[in-house]
């Protein structure tokens, strides 16, 4: 990280990788989905996979859709493999999880999201609130982040179609978020909406107030989020296993990055 970086991490709680998946892996990731979505529900668990319905969280309002198109969800696709394994080491954001986290993070959840027109999600964390799984520390001139989550999109997305939405430096605040529960306004002062380009990745502490403004258009918002703390940090469940044979495919830091390193 450049001191600019540093900088700009610590004051706003996020930093932005314009380009972070280049255009090869963005297409396969897309073409992953786009099968994923073939199948149904019963079909998807029994490849280990499960879709989490976003009517089930108390963040989330769920979009419209049309008969015969699934309504917003989350899934566990790390479990999947292919090109979502890619991404556990990804050379344009691991660096930078390194300095938030330490040398020693490990990956501790996977997941895509797909959410439609009128999808949103709540604000939530923010205050300095020292939960034990989002706490963000500096000392001794490090970052000591327990968490700290990427934010791919996978396809363009502008403040209409539900971009992501943080409360700047809200991670380090002295007082509850006001609006903690809302669904973000992008004409809010405080509110500062993130329009990303499909590749993009933000990065953010999650002590960070975030979200996602309402989707207004008609496109289907894909994202990906991938979550990295220290390695005694426990997994998000299923959102941290892998598909069958990764140790056989994955490379010494890749499989350190989901196990942990030793003596972990």
């Amino acid at each position: 990280m450049t001191p600019e970086e540093k900088y700009l991490f610590d004051l706003r709680g996020y930093l932005i990788v314009r380009n972070a998946i280049e255009p090869e892996l963005l297409g396969q990731l897309n073409a992953a989905i786009d099968q994923l979505e073939k199948f149904g529900d019963d079909e998807v668990v029994g490849m280990g996979l499960a879709r989490s319905y976003a009517r089930d969280d108390m963040y989330a309002k769920v979009g419209d859709v049309d008969e015969g198109v699934r309504r917003d969800y989350g899934m566990n696709v790390l479990a999947y493999g292919g090109p979502f394994e890619e991404l556990i080491d990804l050379p344009t954001t691991l660096p930078y999880i390194e300095k938030m986290v330490g040398d020693d993070c490990r990956l501790d959840a996977v997941s895509f999201l797909s959410r439609n027109s009128a999808g949103a999600f709540r604000f939530h964390h923010g205050c300095a609130e020292l939960l034990p799984y989002s706490e963000y520390a500096y000392e001794s001139g490090e970052f000591k982040c327990v968490s700290v989550k990427i934010s791919f999109a996978l396809t363009d997305v502008g403040v209409e179609d539900g971009c992501f939405a943080v409360i700047p430096g809200s991670h380090k605040s002295n007082f509850t978020n006001p609006l903690v529960g809302e669904v973000p306004d992008p004409a809010h002062p405080l509110v500062e909406p993130l329009p990303a380009k499909a590749g993009d990745g933000i990065l953010f502490s999650e002590d960070l107030s975030h979200g996602a403004v309402e989707n207004r258009g008609s496109k289907i918002r894909r994202t990906l989020f991938y979550s990295y703390a220290p390695p005694f940090h426990c997994r998000w469940h299923a959102l941290g296993e892998t598909a069958s044979g990764f140790e056989k495919r994955a490379g010494k830091r890749r499989i350190e990055l989901i196990r942990g390193a030793d003596p972990y």
